[in-house]
């Protein structure tokens, strides 16, 4: 069993949910932040599972609609989760003109 993070990828008429080792969390964020204006990337790298079993716990989800340029992220766990890099990652994103609201667990980091 593995933890792992939801990204649900709304883009133009197609969504895609994935899920992203929480090993690969801080990487994900960064590139998030990189390929936000061509999201494809992000999918292409992040949208093949292996080694995500149905099984696996969720620590959170992410929620990008690049259409309305909206990126909510939830955690509902704490399991390391490096909070100063999911808030470096936010602003990055709001830089970019994007709405972005970050939610985590009440269990201290």
């Amino acid at each position: 069993m593995a933890n792992c993070v939801a990204y649900n990828i709304r883009h133009s008429f197609t969504s895609k949910t994935m899920c992203v080792p929480l090993g690969k969390l801080n990487e994900s964020l960064d590139d998030l932040s990189n390929y936000i204006e061509n999201i494809n990337k992000f999918i292409d790298k992040y949208g093949n599972s292996d080694g995500v079993n149905k099984d696996d716990a969720n620590a959170g989800i992410i929620i990008v609609n690049t259409g309305k340029k909206i990126i909510d992220i939830s955690f509902s766990q704490n399991l390391g989760i490096d909070k100063k890099k999911v808030n470096q990652t936010v602003e990055e994103l709001k830089s970019k003109r994007y709405n972005v609201k970050a939610q985590f667990p009440s269990t201290p980091f």
